[in-house]
């Protein structure tokens, strides 16, 4: 397409005027581009463009799109990315200073996948340990009048329990370790567990007497099996959290400055110290000794992790980087004032490391590697 009529046809993509044969136009053009060759007044205008996108997006709640489909932006469907300094801007758009970043990512950091499996395993009450990542599905222990299970799915389960014969809770752990996928585990009640990334969930092989009670150390998504009766408890520390039978998540990694319990469905109660809080669904606790109620929560980011992406929504660079620590198991340290730089936008959770790490450095973050760590540099 010839400049002028490029820029026209782009500012009719962005309103939403334009035909069938002109969005296959922008979408060939756009994909034969080079940034390095594209006229000054084609630039500025496509940045303009790429403005009044912004600020369509921000009012009109157009969904985002996984960060690494378009490195620029492809009028209202692509846009995914937003950086944050003080006010907002769009994402820089020079293709030639971002290849050179690209490269030196590529040539320093080790091609580290997605997690492909489960690396978690099961601690029993005698301390032995079983690895679930790659076990043939069926028994994968016993223990007493117990069976630990691994089923078709992926998914782990108690089964053949006679509780009755039950004197002496037996406690088991599930630990799954930073660079390991999700793994659901199913209890002895029916109620189900998915387990994050750099997690570790302690319970008893069966519950007896008048409470359920597990503890927790990172993340994890519960749906709870209802028992009048019995009240199902998560403990991490101080807090605790007390229901009947709901589906909420806890957040409470031992590095986050405060524990959060996001309930999606049902009524839970959360205890700290002398401070208790009943939430509804759709709110969430934020606990650091007090607790505070967020009634205005991004479900979409507290459940990104279950459902397979990252999600950005005004994130800070340290909660970037923790969350690329614990996903793909490198340890990552910060050299010097980090950025004060934010994002938001959302990536699956299937890119490789270096993958990541190039959208990250082309919007302004850069790295080094020191041996197994990942330095983020000022």
């Amino acid at each position: 397409m010839k400049h002028s009529k490029t820029i026209k046809v782009l500012s009719k993509y962005l309103k939403g005027e334009t035909s069938l044969e002109e969005n296959a136009k922008v979408d060939k053009w756009y994909d034969s581009i080079d940034d390095t060759n594209l006229p000054e007044e084609l630039n500025e205008e496509l940045f303009q463009i790429g403005e009044q996108l912004y600020q369509r997006i921000r009012s009109k709640m157009i969904p985002v799109v996984p960060l690494y489909k378009k490195p620029l932006f492809k009028a209202a469907a692509v846009i995914s990315f937003f950086l944050f300094i003080g006010g907002a801007t769009l994402l820089t758009m020079n293709k030639a200073s971002q290849k050179t970043q690209v490269a030196s990512v590529v040539s320093t950091i080790p091609k580290i996948n997605a997690p492909a499996e489960n690396i978690a395993y099961v601690t029993l009450s005698n301390g032995r340990k079983v690895k679930l990542g790659g076990a043939e599905t069926g028994v994968l222990a016993s223990q007493k009048n117990s069976k630990l299970v691994k089923l078709s799915n992926g998914q782990i389960k108690y089964e053949n329990i006679n509780q009755k014969s039950i004197e002496v809770l037996a406690y088991n752990t599930l630990t799954n370790p930073k660079g390991s996928k999700v793994i659901c585990l199913a209890l002895t009640d029916g109620s189900k567990v998915w387990l994050n990334a750099g997690s570790s969930l302690t319970y008893p092989v069966a519950f007896v007497g008048t409470e359920r009670k597990v503890t927790i150390n990172g993340e994890a998504y519960f749906e709870i099996a209802h028992d009048a009766n019995k009240p199902f408890k998560v403990k991490k520390g101080d807090m605790e959290v007390t229901v009947l039978g709901t589906h909420f998540n806890v957040n409470a990694y031992d590095e986050d400055a405060e524990i959060k319990v996001t309930l999606l469905q049902g009524s839970v109660k959360v205890s700290s110290g002398n401070d208790t809080k009943l939430l509804k669904p759709a709110q969430q606790a934020q606990i650091n000794g007090a607790i505070k109620v967020n009634t205005e929560v991004n479900m979409n980011e507290v459940m990104a992790w279950k459902n397979g992406y990252f999600y950005f929504d005004n994130t800070d660079v340290h909660t970037v980087m923790r969350l690329i620590d614990r996903w793909y198991g490198i340890d990552v340290e910060f050299q010097g004032i980090p950025s004060e730089k934010k994002f938001e936008g959302e990536m699956e959770r299937n890119l490789s490391l270096p993958q990541v790490l190039k959208i990250l450095e082309n919007n302004g973050l850069h790295f080094k590697q020191e041996g197994e760590k990942l330095i983020v540099l000022p």
